[in-house]
C-alpha cells in the first residue's frame, strides 16, 4: 500500500501543508500557500503525504488530481496528473483488456 512508503506519520485530521517539489518557486516559501490559483497546494491523490504548489509542478487549473513521484511509480494508477479524457479516449483502470 502507498501509505507504507510515507516517511512521516501525521496525527489524524492534520493535513500536509508544504510544497515538496524539487524546486519550490513560491516567493513565500514551501510552508505557505494560497486558497486557489497557481500557489494553491495540491496534495497527492493517492497518499496525501506529499504536496506541491500547482505552479511548482506545472499543473494547470484544469488538473484536479496529482500523484507524487513515489506513488506514480507504484501500481496505484496515474502518473503526475489526471485530466478529464477527451470524448472517446477514456481508459479503464484496473480492468483487463478484452
Amino acid at each position: 500500500p502507498s501509505w507504507e512508503c510515507v516517511q512521516e506519520v501525521r496525527p489524524l485530521g492534520q493535513r500536509h501543508g508544504r510544497c515538496d517539489a524539487g524546486t519550490c518557486l513560491y516567493p513565500g516559501g514551501r510552508e505557505h500557500a494560497e486558497e486557489e490559483g497557481p500557489w494553491q497546494l495540491q496534495l497527492c491523490s493517492s497518499c496525501a503525504a506529499e504536496g506541491t504548489h500547482r505552479h511548482c509542478s506545472s499543473l494547470g487549473n484544469s488538473t484536479y488530481s496529482w500523484e507524487c513521484n513515489t506513488c506514480a511509480g507504484t501500481d496505484t494508477g496515474r502518473h503526475r496528473s489526471t485530466r478529464c479524457p477527451a470524448p472517446g479516449t477514456g481508459t479503464r483502470l484496473g480492468l483487463a483488456a478484452g
